[in-house]
């Protein structure tokens, strides 16, 4: 079982299937991935929605279905789609990095405007992991970019607690969590 270390509010080691983080997960409810491609988000995804049929993955690689980089069309359907999963009373999970601040926000402004609260769970493994991970997908990232959006993600993670979600949980069994992050000095999750 995957492991999370939530950090706001400040918790004690949890699992993907903790009664607090269930809590959450058990009504409609807006989960924002956020991490750099090869990191398992699609992967954690999957887990939370197979047994929790009121939530959908709401991706922007699957609406980009060419298979080139996320562009504003996709991520324009990706939103349509997670706005119709809340109005229809259903969660979502956001399947994407989620490095660049105006998409999380706009994530975030749909979830408020149907009174919905976002979870940002952020699913950040080794660099070396993840450029392992390119390997094994259908659809490679550059080098290059895996290594900017890790850079994004490990630097965004102290800021993350005062963008107003209900809960922020870093995954990943022994990854080095940044200090500065909220509750942390650096120690190892």
């Amino acid at each position: 079982m995957m492991r999370i270390m939530t950090r706001y509010p400040v918790r004690a080691d949890v699992r993907l299937d903790d009664p607090a983080l269930e809590s959450l997960l058990s009504g409609p409810v807006v989960v924002l991935m956020v991490g750099p491609a090869g990191g398992g988000k699609s992967t954690v995804a999957r887990e939370l929605t197979a047994q929790r049929p009121h939530l959908e993955i709401v991706s922007y690689d699957r609406e980009q279905a060419d298979g080139r980089i996320v562009g504003a069309a996709a991520v324009a359907r990706a939103h349509g789609r997670l706005r119709q999963c809340c109005a229809g009373g259903r969660g979502a999970v956001v399947d994407g990095t989620h490095r660049q601040p105006e998409r999380r926000a706009a994530v975030q402004r749909i979830a408020v405007a149907h009174q919905l609260p976002t979870i940002a769970l952020v699913v950040l493994p080794s660099l070396t992991r993840c450029l392992e991970q390119q390997l094994l997908r259908s659809r490679v990232v550059p080098e290059s970019d895996v290594r900017a959006q890790h850079a994004a993600v490990t630097e965004l993670l102290p800021s993350l607690p005062a963008e107003g979600y209900e809960l922020v949980a870093v995954l990943d069994p022994g990854h080095a969590v940044p200090a500065g992050f909220p509750g942390e000095s650096g120690n190892t999750v």
